[in-house]
């Protein structure tokens, strides 16, 4: 399954949360701000985007695992309404 949410990070407690849910995840996840496409799991990945902007999150992986991810990120106030 492939799922893309956007997310929003907006202090530096929510990027770091945002990071240890995406290494703990099985499913690849690719991040974009709007230039640049990084893996999610890459720290000085993440470090090299404008995280005070929308990032658009692609996830690919097994339907639950990808639905739990979605549901963490939202328990931690990261989506974006669609």
């Amino acid at each position: 399954m492939k799922k893309e949410v956007r997310v929003s990070l907006g202090c530096k407690s929510q990027i770091v949360q945002f990071i240890n849910m995406n290494s703990k995840s099985a499913c690849e996840i690719d991040v974009q701000d709007g230039h640049s496409y990084i893996d999610g799991k890459s720290i000085v990945g993440l470090l090299s985007l404008n995280l005070f902007r929308p990032l658009d999150v692609t996830l690919i992986g097994d339907d639950k695992k990808i639905t739990n991810l979605i549901n963490d990120y939202d328990v931690h106030h990261l989506l974006l309404a669609e």
